[in-house]
């Protein structure tokens, strides 16, 4: 639930921002307005997807409206999430009751299903969606690293979002990750309650263990992960150094700072860097609002069941029927990723291995159509007996509607 808390003169602004926050993610978010003045109580239960934004002027903010965040956060022990929204450039200091929060001005740029307010908006529940502890995890390599890793965190906090910041430790040298060692089962529970990794790519990064093993554990995971790739102004390679990560062809370029007397990162930087993952974030949100919806429209239409067996996975069963004794199962993955699909295929034919055989297991993307060269490499990749069908989502009802009709490229 998005709460829209907003002074009366700002109505017809809080409801522009109300569409344009339905148009960006389907309806698939309820949302409210509610009036700083006379706001009432919070419109739903306690929900882990609520989310409060405060639009504010130059005007004082009522004491109403300040009480309203105040109840909302000790509802929330302290930690539901904020977004204060400036309306006057001049005043951009949020009401006290969210002063700890940095607001984000509401100027041309912020507007639209497609604005700077909307990324951000879905960034916020696109980290809450998985229903893990919605953390933010910073990998890095200590040797070269911790200035950056720690200005990064301290200006994620500043914006309101949780961090966990890996201390990137070695271990007296060792290069070996041993099986349930303290460090591992760190990493893994952090991993585990992350909902995005941001990769700090420098030169030391692909010499330690403990990066790769964090990579690996976030590809199984299918934790999206936004490498911030640090080379001198010398270099003319481009991209991350992990050959994995490089296929993603999504990335951050930044320039190595060799003044030890200045922060490593500009305030350019760190915003281009949070510009990024919120994009990324928030287009991985959108994803999951959308594919799942559009998938489950074209199933029900068709007289299936639809269920998820595995939210954070997006891992869908339907079932169709035909009689006492005879029905139709079909197991599919939704998802998230446009450009890579080897982590997620994989993970999806280890969760059949996992659950009864279905009569049909689909793997349904979005974006653009993979190319056949590609498609027939991933096909060939993937275990001889997964027998899934992989497919975008357009093509999902002309595929029911041939009763399972495949072709292999």
């Amino acid at each position: 639930m998005i709460v829209i808390l907003h002074a009366r003169s700002q109505r017809a602004t809080a409801e522009q921002i109300n569409r344009d926050l339905d148009a960006a993610f389907r309806n698939a978010v309820p949302i409210a307005l509610a009036d700083a003045s006379t706001p009432g109580r919070w419109p739903s239960d306690v929900s882990w997807d609520d989310l409060l934004l405060i639009v504010y002027d130059g005007v004082p903010f009522p004491d109403p409206g300040n009480d309203y965040i105040q109840d909302y956060l000790d509802a929330r022990n302290g930690v539901g999430p904020l977004l204060p929204v400036a309306l006057d450039s001049l005043m951009r200091r949020p009401p006290s009751s969210a002063s700890s929060v940095k607001a984000l001005e509401f100027d041309a740029a912020a507007g639209g299903p497609d604005g700077r307010l909307a990324k951000r908006t879905g960034a916020i529940l696109g980290l809450r969606l998985q229903q893990r502890d919605t953390r933010i995890f910073i990998s890095y390599r200590a040797s070269d690293g911790t200035q950056i890793a720690q200005q990064i965190e301290a200006h994620l906090n500043k914006l309101g979002y949780p961090v966990w910041r890996d201390e990137a430790r070695e271990l007296d040298g060792e290069t070996k990750i041993l099986p349930g060692s303290p460090v591992q089962s760190e990493i893994d529970n952090a991993l585990e309650g992350a909902s995005v990794v941001l990769l700090l790519d420098t030169p030391q990064a692909p010499h330690s263990p403990w990066i790769k093993h964090e990579v690996d554990t976030a590809n199984s995971q299918l934790l999206p992960i936004l490498p911030l790739c640090f080379r001198s102004r010398t270099e003319t390679k481009k991209g991350p150094r992990f050959r994995s990560l490089f296929d993603l062809q999504r990335w951050v370029s930044l320039t190595l700072n060799d003044s030890p007397a200045a922060p490593p990162l500009t305030d350019a930087e760190l915003a281009l860097i949070v510009t990024e993952m919120e994009a990324y974030v928030c287009e991985i949100f959108r994803r999951k609002c959308r594919v799942p919806f559009l998938v489950e429209k074209e199933f029900v239409s068709r007289s299936y069941t639809w269920s998820i067996l595995d939210a954070r996975l997006l891992m869908c069963e339907s079932v169709r029927s035909h009689s006492v004794r005879l029905s139709t199962r079909v197991l599919s993955h939704c998802s998230i990723f446009e450009q890579v699909h080897g982590p997620a295929m994989n993970v999806f034919s280890n969760f059949l291995t996992r659950t009864e055989r279905p009569n049909h297991a689909l793997y349904i993307y979005d974006g653009e159509l993979i190319p056949e060269p590609e498609l027939k490499e991933i096909i060939e990749s993937s275990p001889a007996d997964s027998g899934v069908v992989i497919l975008h989502h357009q093509e999902l009802a002309a595929l029911i509607e041939s009763n399972f009709t495949t072709f292999t490229p």
